[in-house]
Order: structure tokens, then sequence, then C-alpha cells
């Protein structure tokens, strides 16, 4: 196992370690220069784009996290929607979130741009006489032909039931080929559910004979206009087979057909979209590109999210010969959504909306959309959350929408979107994008890496895009999804599973050297303390009663924090259970040790992460138990959900890692020398991970064998707990005892789980850790990829969402590591195979960068961000290396050398080459 000393120990025993002391002189450097670095990013992460064809727009609105072109900037998420010849962007805000009936993300709104379907002819259907198969008493048939159709307006209302039809008689004979039907929708932003959805129409010249003019089948549009092949006909009837949407539970047990207004003209409507359809997710630019018809006229727009503050941009060009008319609406609510207090309005040249969730719980979120279109021609005032504006051939407009509010208990963020989107001018959008493509210019820039492989590129790329898109600092940490709300019924509220799913988020963000994209995860842990504490002292019989009630006749324990499966933003409970586990204090603090790890932020550890730390092994010192014949302690808990056993192999090694860590830091920062002594001895009284026999081979087991209730020791093709211990615990790495790294690889092997849905950001980590054969690693992972990758190049499945971004751990595992201390470069690369990265981050605050040619490694650089000595294992042996640093250098380091070592100084960069 992992001996008890970790990164801070390595580098005070640095002196005592094999090699060559070096004390740097002046020199050069062989790294890229940053101008080199852009262009090399360019070229390997331009190319990796999400591309669309079709306007359907699949997966957009769902329960996880959607399959279309995605925008964000940490705080507010775009979702790109629509359908043929009109696009919508569906708008979230990550700090919008309902507390009743219980904690939830939930969407916001959207902005949508359709033809303009102003009709100046005369509506044939207005006054006729209506009949229906039912109606409300209130809502009787004739409302929706009457004309007083507006804002809010109920037209014509069934009783509950399906089918329904509305039949007309427009008195005479008369001519016509396009009808509209503005459905409850189109009125009442919020009730998509009653959106019609299946319907023919018929037409009759003496009401007793009946021929089909049109169908329509899966209609999700508020307003539907349709035109046909010229019909001469007296009567009409519509046909309602699906009068709902069927998404919530009132539109499926009590249906209802509701048309706000029926109209009839002798006019064709909008040119139906003729032209090619092409979309693209630039992740390099951060940008959604779009091309296609609408109106019969070609456009292409450019939408972006603004990258520190929240303006939501699309820019339209007419590429046609003819000025066209559009429409830009704003709305809030989603399709099938939950029914919430709105306010909408105009303001000057600027439309808005507002949502609020319901009252009744903890508290009451609000949040605005405020749109303006800056340029063209305005076609009248802005009114019914509608802007008509005409774009003349080869003009620019940009659709401006601002976006405010969410958190909990907000006053009415109307006024400050109205303002915000107000003070926007096209020369103030100009440097608003500028601005955002310096922000995702410096974000590469942290670092990238050349796999020579485009299917890997394109995963961890596109990975690192969803990461930077929905993680900043001071902003509310995304959940499993993510900021992309498209629907108010995400899985499990789209909460912060505290199980590995939430931490999974940010397996690779340390490596890949954006540890601020952890930040968020810190504050909302924070600001769950107070609950988490209190659990322990009075919830912990629902772990499980019966043991609980046995060591702890309280039903708590005086210190510690225990954290149910589920937590949300605000201090707030979500998945209120446990299934039997202790762990998730556990799997929560991983990342305190990853940031601390790999920073060496003393500021940071004294104040955030030791004093969580503390708390976690509060709650374990008071939790384990103590074999009195042995001295040995042991943990009671459940490896699975809902499973009891000894000595989860899980709990035991992220525990230890907690320990080790603690035991180090109190030192660094002179506190707690009591506490120490006390973590030191549980520490070195832990068992080994637990072990059993498969197949003739020993393996890693889940638990201790014959003391596992509801699981066997282990579960071949399921979830690689067992070897948690070995990520995120740190318990068994590239520089451990081959014994142990051969019983891992056997477990690997064993349990074959590349494909299962909860292992996909776990298993491929936990085998670079301990050397598994790289290239059966890069093969397994790149038939996940391939078969599993949707259309906007995220990792699918029926459940889960951003954590799925946690493999790129995996990679830059791959390519750098470093045991107690000992920095290895490409220590699990396929034999021969070429690859690159630069500015990777390693434990004991390193950056580090590294090429090979085939099996030759042509340089190594290492920064220093906090000094002291650190050690690096000789790619070179048998040839003198030159090692130059920015402040001096030494040439000719002893050949056969093992390791090479350095005295650096703080923020100090030094590189290693062959000498020439």
């Amino acid at each position: 196992m992992r001996n008890t000393r970790g990164v801070l120990a390595a580098a005070v025993m640095a002196t005592a370690l094999t090699g060559s002391l070096v004390t740097a002189l002046p020199a050069t450097a062989a790294a890229p220069t940053t101008e080199e670095r852009w262009n090399e990013i360019q070229s390997l992460v331009g190319p990796v784009k999400g591309r669309w064809t079709n306007q359907s727009h699949s997966g957009s609105v769902n329960s996880t996290m959607p399959d279309t072109a995605l925008l964000g900037n940490g705080d507010v998420g775009v979702t790109s929607g629509g359908g043929d010849g009109y696009k919508t962007f569906h708008i979230s805000k990550g700090d919008f979130w309902t507390a009743a009936p219980s904690p939830s993300l939930v969407a916001l709104g959207s902005v949508t741009i359709t033809p303009d379907t102003t009709v100046t002819a005369s509506n044939l259907a207005l006054g006729a006489a209506a009949t229906s198969s039912s109606n409300h008493p209130a809502f009787p048939a004739g409302r929706a032909v009457g004309g007083a159709w507006a804002a809010g307006y109920e037209g014509w209302v069934s009783e509950v039931g399906k089918p329904q039809w509305l039949r007309l008689d427009l008195g005479s004979a008369k001519t016509f080929r396009r009808y509209i039907l503005r459905h409850d929708a189109a009125a009442r932003p919020g009730e998509t559910a009653n959106t019609s959805k299946n319907w023919t129409l018929e037409a009759s010249t003496d009401g007793t004979a009946w021929t089909t003019i049109d169908t329509v089948a899966n209609n999700t549009l508020a307003t539907t206009d349709r035109t046909f092949p010229e019909v001469t006909a007296r009567y009409l009837r519509l046909n309602l087979t699906e009068p709902t949407q069927g998404t919530t539970p009132d539109s499926i047990n009590n249906p209802r057909a509701r048309i706000g207004q029926f109209e009839l003209y002798d006019v064709e409507g909008p040119t139906a979209p003729t032209g090619p359809f092409l979309e693209e997710q630039d992740i390099v630019k951060g940008d959604v590109d779009t091309s296609m018809v609408i109106n019969g006229t070609p456009v292409t727009m450019r939408t972006f999210m603004g990258a520190d503050s929240n303006l939501v941009v699309t820019s339209i060009t007419s590429r046609g010969t003819a000025p066209v008319r559009l429409r830009a609406q704003t709305a809030v609510g989603a399709q099938g959504g939950r029914n919430m207090p709105v306010a909408t309005g105009v303001s000057g040249d600027t439309q808005w909306a507002t949502r609020s969730t319901p009252s009744g719980g903890a508290w009451v979120s609000r949040a605005s959309l405020a749109t303006r279109v800056i340029g063209g021609t305005r076609i009248g005032a802005p009114s019914g959350g509608r802007t008509t504006f005409e774009l003349a051939p080869g003009e620019t407009v940009d659709i401006v929408t601002a976006v405010t509010g969410g958190g909990a208990n907000t006053p009415d963020p109307g006024p400050a979107a109205i303002d915000l989107a107000a003070a926007q001018t096209a020369s103030s959008v100009d440097a608003l994008y500028a601005e955002h493509l310096d922000w995702w210019k410096e974000y590469w820039l942290r670092s990238y890496v050349d796999l020579d492989d485009d299917v890997l590129e394109r995963f961890y790329y596109s990975s690192l895009y969803f990461l930077g898109s929905s993680l900043r600092e001071g902003k509310t940490a995304s959940g499993l999804y993510g900021i992309w709300a498209t629907s108010d019924y995400p899985l499990w509220g789209g909460d912060m599973h505290m199980n590995y799913n939430w931490q999974a988020n940010y397996y690779g963000v340390y490596s890949s050297n954006r540890p601020e994209l952890a930040l968020p995860y810190f504050d909302l842990v924070t600001d769950y303390l107070p609950r988490a504490r209190e659990r322990a002292r009075t919830d912990l019989r629902d772990v499980k009663a019966d043991y609980v009630d046995r060591r702890f006749p309280s039903g708590g324990m005086p210190s510690g924090v225990l954290f149910p499966v589920g937590i949300g933003p605000f201090g707030s409970t979500v998945g209120d259970i446990y299934h039997q586990q202790v762990v998730n204090s556990l799997f929560a603090v991983t990342q305190y040790l990853s940031y601390w790890e790999y920073t060496q932020d003393e500021e940071w550890l004294r104040r955030t992460g030791y004093p969580f730390m503390k708390e976690v092994a509060a709650f374990f010192e008071n939790w384990l138990e103590r074999d009195e014949a042995t001295g040995q302690y042991f943990s009671m808990g459940g490896p699975h959900e809902g499973t009891w056993g000894k000595n989860s192999s899980a709990d035991l090694g992220i525990l230890k890692h907690l320990l080790t860590t603690l035991e180090e830091a109190s030192t660094r920062l002179g506190l707690d020398a009591d506490r120490r002594w006390t973590w030191g001895k549980i520490l070195r009284n832990l068992p080994p991970a637990p072990t059993t026999v498969h197949n003739g081979k020993t393996v890693y087991a889940l638990g201790e064998p014959g003391t596992l209730v509801g699981l066997p020791a282990i579960r071949p093709g399921d979830n690689t707990v067992n070897l948690e211990f070995i990520h995120p615990g740190d318990q068994i790495g590239i520089g451990s005892p081959e014994v142990e790294r051969q019983t891992a690889i056997d477990t690997i092997t064993a349990m074959n789980a590349w494909g299962q849905d909860n292992s996909f950001p776990k298993v491929y980590t936990q085998a670079a850790r301990v050397g598994y054969p790289a290239q059966t690693i890069i093969d397994r992972l790149k038939q996940q990829i391939v078969n599993r990758s949707v259309a906007n190049l995220r990792i699918a499945d029926g459940y889960h969402g951003l954590e799925k971004a946690g493999a790129i751990e995996a990679l830059n595992n791959m390519l750098l590591q470093s045991w107690n201390g000992l920095v290895q470069v490409f220590p699990v690369w396929p034999a021969g195979k070429s690859g690159a990265f630069h500015d990777l981050r390693e434990k004991g605050g390193l950056v580090v960068s590294a090429k090979r040619t085939g099996d030759a490694v042509e340089y190594i650089t290492v920064k220093s961000e906090q000094g002291g000595k650190f050690e690096i294992k000789n790619p070179w042996t048998g040839t003198k290396v030159d090692v130059s640093g920015d402040n001096g250098t030494v040439s000719n380091v002893g050949a056969g050398k093992a390791t090479l070592r350095v005295v650096a100084e703080k923020g100090a960069t030094y590189t290693f080459t062959p000498a020439r």
C-alpha cells in the first residue's frame, strides 16, 4: 500500500533520493513560445466541433444533459433548439432552483427567431359559427373565432377527454390555403403542456362529406402556421386526437383541447425552408454558428455567451437578395414545465419576462430575461413578447438578451435585466465578443495535449469545453447535468450526488491545470456544513438503525459531518437518504485533498481545506471500531447502495488519504499536534484493502469477504467501487510495489467494466494509475467514445451527464503521474506512440510540459509554483542531460542517473533536454 509519507513528506525528504541534485545557473528553453502554443491549440482544438445538418434538434429538451450545441459562462447556460425554419435558444441559470415541492434546478426560458407571420389579409374564420365536441361552460367554441385573442387569452376549452373536435361554418363557400392555430401557450407561455400535439383538418362543401386537407403529428409549437394547396369549402373540422403534449400529470390525466384562436386566409404563409442547414458548436471560440433559411431567405447566425456578463447574443446576417421580416420572441417557462408565476412586459424597445419559483419552500427564486434588437428596421413596437424587424440584404442585426436574478429570495430582477439590455449598442456587442474570445483563448492556453489520436482529442477537448462553460469561480456549482436546464423535471432534481457522481465532474480539473474550476464546489459544500453537522448529531439512525442503536444510543455523535446522497445550493437537501453508506463525506473531501496536493496553496489550506478535512476525520474518529485483540481499526458501512459490510475498500482508501494529508498539513500549519497523534495512530492501524480470489487470481474486494450482506466480494461488469481506494483514494499508484499493481491490474481485467455507466469516470483512471497496458486503455476508451458520443460530443447514457468529463483524468495520467514526489512523463503510453502535453499540473504545485516523438522524449519543462525540491524520473538514462532554468543553467548532468532533481526557486521554470 501507499506509504504514509505523501506529497509534503516527499518534498522534505528529496535530498535523500537517488540521483543528481541540480542547482540552476543561466539558459534557454526548448518548449514552444506562447504564439506557437496558441497556433498549435487552434490546430488541435479547432477541428473539434459538434455538427448538425438537420433542424430536428433532437435531445435539446430532456431531463438530463442536452444533446445539442451548448454555451455557458458558469452562471447562464444556453442550449440550441428550434425546428424547420425557426431557431430557439433555451436559456437557464445555474442558481435558478425551486424549493417547492422539493429542491430542483428548473428552466428559465428561451429566445426564438421566427419568420414574421403578420397577416394583412382578411381572416375568413372570424365570426364563423363554431360548434365543438364539448366545451367548458366558460370557454365555448365561439371564443376560438371571436377575434379577441391577446396575451393571457383562453379561447375554446373542451371538457376532459379525447379526442375532441372543433367545427366551423363559414356561412358560404370560401377559398383558402392557409390556417393558423394559436394554442394555449401562445397566449399563456407557461402552459406548454396544453399545446395541441396531433390533429387533422378536414373540409366539406355540404357538412356531410369530409376531405382531409392537413395532418399534423408531434407538434410542439405554440403557434402553428400551415399552408396547403388551395381549397374551396364552407365547413372545416379540426379533429384533435392528442389535444395536449402529455408531459405533465394534469395533461395526461385531464386532457382538454385548448385553441386560443383559429384563423383562415387566402394567402400563403411563410416560405418553407428549402435551403441547406448547418450548425456547428465551435469550442475553441465558444460560439454556435448557424446557416439556415428563414422565410425563404438564407441567413447566418453567430451566437455566444458573454464571458463575464450575463448577455446572450445572436448576430444574424442576411445572405439574401431581398429584405426579410423576422421576429425575436422572448418567453419564460419550459415545454411541459411546472406552473410558476410569470410576469411579462415591454420597456421602450426592450421586451422582458420574469419567472418565479413557487412559494411554500425554503426560498423563492426569481430570474428575468430582457431582449433588445440592435440594428435592422423595427416594424412597430414590441408587444406580446415579440419584436418584429426587417433585415436588409447583407445587413447584420444583434439580438441581445440580458439574464438576471437567480439565487434564494432574490428581489425582482426585471429592472436589472432591462437596464443591462438597454445599455447595449453595436459597439458594446463587438467589445463583448472580443472579451469572450479572449476568455476562451486564455482558457485553452491553461494546458493542452497532443494525443496523436483524433477520437481521443475529440473527447478530451469537448469535455474541457463543457467544464469551462459550466464552472466559474464565484458562481453556483453545477450539479449532475451542468447548468443546462431545458426541463423543469431533471432526474434527481439535477442535484449534487454525493456518492461519487458530483465529485467526478472535477476529477480532471486539477491535472488539466484548471484548479480554479473547483472553487464553486467548496463554496456549495460550505453552505451545507451546518446541516451536515446537525445530521451527524441527530440523523445517524437513518444510516442503519440497528447498528447505530448499539453504538450510539443517542442517535448521533458529538462531532463530525454526515452528508446524504443528494444536496443542492443554499444549504438544501435533495436526496434525503443514505443507502446505509457513510462514505459521502469522504467523497466530498477528495476534492479538497486534490486541490491542496496539486496547488500547494497554503492560504487556501489554512482557510478552507484543513478545517473541512478535520470535520470529516472527526466523524470517522467516532465511527470507527477497534479490535482490542489486534489494535486494528475497522469501519462498517455500505460498499454499494443498500448493502452492508466491514471495511469497504472505498471508505478505507479515502480515509487513509485524508489522514495522511491531515498529519502532514497539521505539521506544516503548526496546528493540532494532539489530534495529529490520533490521526497517525488510526492511520497506521487501518487494514490494507481487502482482497478475495476470483478465477484463481487474487483481486481487490468490495469489502472484507465473509462480512458483506447483499452483495458478493466482487461484481464483474459492475461499477468499480472496489478500486476507488486507488482513485480517488490514492492508495496505489504508478510507483507502488509491483505485487499491488498486478493485483489491481488483475482486478480491472476481472471487472471488465469499461462500458459500465457509473464506471466511465473511474475505471480508465484507475487503470492508468496502476500501469494497465496502455494500448488496452486507449482501445477500450475509444470504443466507448465512438459508440456513445452524441452530436455535441458528450458521452451519453440515460442517467448521467457532466460526470463523464471526469475521464480526462485518465488521459492526463497516461501522460503524467507522480508517486511519493517522483514525477514521470509518459508513464503509461503505448510504445512507439508520439504525444505531447503542455502545462499539465502535477502534485506538489508543479506545472509540467513534455514532448515525445515515437519513443524519444524531446524535452521536459517544470515550473515550480511554490519552490523547493522536485524529482523527475530520467527518460534519458545513459545520456547526459542539460538543465536550463529561467534563472540559470546547469549542463551535462551525469549520464546514467535514474532521477533528475532540482532545488527550485519559487515560480521558476526548468527545462530538461538530452545533451547534444
